[in-house]
């Protein structure tokens, strides 16, 4: 049949006008048979055209399905508050954890996805022993979590995620492993903090040269983390856009940022970190502290009297990136560093996430 709804003026289309409202599915499904139109969205968009009339909200077809997803739908977080023990002396110090370089999704010859969860269950463990273990001195009652980027390892052939060398695609990288972790992470380090402040930076993974800076699966998850944990009392998520950028800790700048735009001079990025380090310290108006990643390899160092910055590892082991490019096999840690409000950073830990990586003693 030709697709012509009834002429302007007729009765059949004063009848359609006033049933069409609060017609079902089925009617409607009905109308457009009888009229030629393809499917019931054809003949909705076009009798609305000629009409201007709208079917009521409840028995409209043209609205998208609700789609439903049990990897997007994670469970409800319940976070019982946490209560401040006393400490008998010692002011009280904020905790640093330091993140970067998890690479979601990676596989290696002793890397997939189930490492990579049982390292970031081992740095919850390792962290919160140190934590305890300076209660005992003083309070610590503030957590802040600084991620300096490449969470997930992303799909470009051109950054080791060719095939074989990626478990999934980035999708469920982010869903299935990045994303559930994280909030399990944040979440049970809720129980054990007053407050959780967590600042994610974007790393080189997941982001192509030519798309927009903001454009990177990292901003992507550090947005969906934000969505589902931001609205706890005692949690604020922040999700920096730009490669790096000034945060303050107890009164003391902080420069954070990945590193992948420092190049590496006879295999090794010290000269150019240094070198770049120096020239943001005057471009930012002096910073007390810088912390990175993107090298794989934990790493530490003064610039000056005025500048320290740290270097976080990976959760990564036999990564061959790091092999080519610094000759060596990355040990799998994080960080860990305590701040003083009044004399900054006064320890530091490093985090090791699998005890297959702790130093052997050497025979006498």
């Amino acid at each position: 049949m030709s697709r012509f709804l009834p002429e302007e003026g007729t009765s059949a289309l004063e009848e359609l006008k006033e049933k069409y409202p609060t017609a079902s599915d089925e009617q409607v499904g009905t109308w457009a048979k009888f009229y030629g139109y393809a499917n019931a969205s054809s003949f909705i968009n076009r009798f609305f055209k000629m009409t201007g009339i709208r079917r009521s909200r409840q028995s409209r077809t043209d609205e998208p399905p609700e789609i439903k997803s049990e990897m997007v739908n994670l469970p409800p977080i319940k976070l019982r508050e946490y209560k401040a023990r006393k400490a008998r002396r010692g002011d009280e110090e904020t905790q640093i954890l330091h993140t970067g370089d998890g690479h979601a999704g990676k596989i290696t010859r002793s890397y997939n996805s189930d490492v990579y969860k049982a390292r970031m269950e081992a740095m919850f463990d390792h962290l919160l022993t140190i934590t305890n273990l300076h209660r005992n001195m003083y309070p610590i009652n503030k957590l802040r979590i600084i991620d300096t980027g490449d969470k997930v390892q992303g799909e470009n052939p051109f950054q080791g995620s060719k095939a074989g060398e990626i478990e999934m695609g980035v999708r469920d990288q982010i869903v299935k492993l990045a994303l559930p972790m994280w909030i399990e992470l944040i979440g049970s380090l809720k129980q054990n903090f007053a407050e959780v402040t967590v600042d994610f930076f974007p790393g080189n993974h997941g982001h192509d040269r030519l798309a927009p800076e903001t454009s990177s699966w990292d901003i992507a998850l550090a947005d969906l983390i934000r969505a589902k944990l931001d609205s706890h009392k005692g949690i604020t998520i922040n999700v920096h856009e730009r490669f790096g950028d000034i945060i303050y800790i107890e009164g003391f700048r902080f420069f954070c940022f990945h590193g992948d735009g420092i190049l590496c001079q006879q295999g090794v990025p010290f000269f150019s970190l240094d070198k770049s380090l120096k020239s943001w310290y005057m471009q930012y108006g002096g910073f007390n502290y810088a912390l990175g990643g993107h090298f794989h390899k934990a790493h530490s160092d003064e610039i000056s009297s005025k500048l320290w910055y740290s270097m976080v590892s990976t959760l990564v082991s036999d990564d061959e990136w790091a092999l080519k490019k610094l000759k060596i096999s990355s040990n799998p840690s994080q960080w860990t560093y305590g701040i003083h409000p009044r004399y900054g950073i006064t320890w530091t830990y490093r985090l090791q996430v699998d005890d297959k990586f702790l130093p052997e003693k050497l025979d006498k």
